[in-house]
């Protein structure tokens, strides 16, 4: 399975909208791993933080003023995930998947975390990463 392409990568100019949405998407779903267990197995773990990804990828297209108050969420966010979550021994996607994007825990933070209130099936599966 491979990684989604950001929104309006192969479309015209950069729109800032877009990753103002994307930090909302990421907020909501970061929102919901503070209030709750996470009970999704891993496909849509890998879904989820994958958002995350491309926020960072957009990222350098937009000045903090740009992106006004989201700039402010997003550091929240990630906080409350990094609260919200505990280190992976490993990318979530693999080895061959991390050294292939050339993902690294201290850039890619989020491929190297999982759900502190996880469930037995992604935890399975977590398992199986290699």
């Amino acid at each position: 399975m491979k990684p989604p392409v950001p929104p309006g990568a192969n479309m015209g100019p950069p729109d800032v909208n877009e990753l103002r949405e994307l930090i909302d998407q990421w907020a909501e779903f970061v929102g919901d791993l503070e209030r709750k267990d996470y009970t999704f197995d891993l496909d849509n773990w890998r879904n989820d933080v994958d958002v995350r990804e491309l926020i960072l990828e957009a990222l350098p297209m937009f000045s903090r003023e740009e992106m006004g108050d989201h700039a402010l969420k997003l550091d929240a966010t990630d906080k409350s995930f990094m609260a919200s979550t505990r280190a992976f021994k490993r990318c979530v996607w693999g080895h061959g998947t991390q050294k292939k994007e050339k993902w690294t825990p201290e850039k890619n933070w989020w491929y190297f975390r999982t759900p502190l209130r996880s469930n037995a099936q992604l935890e399975d599966e977590l398992a199986t990463v290699r």
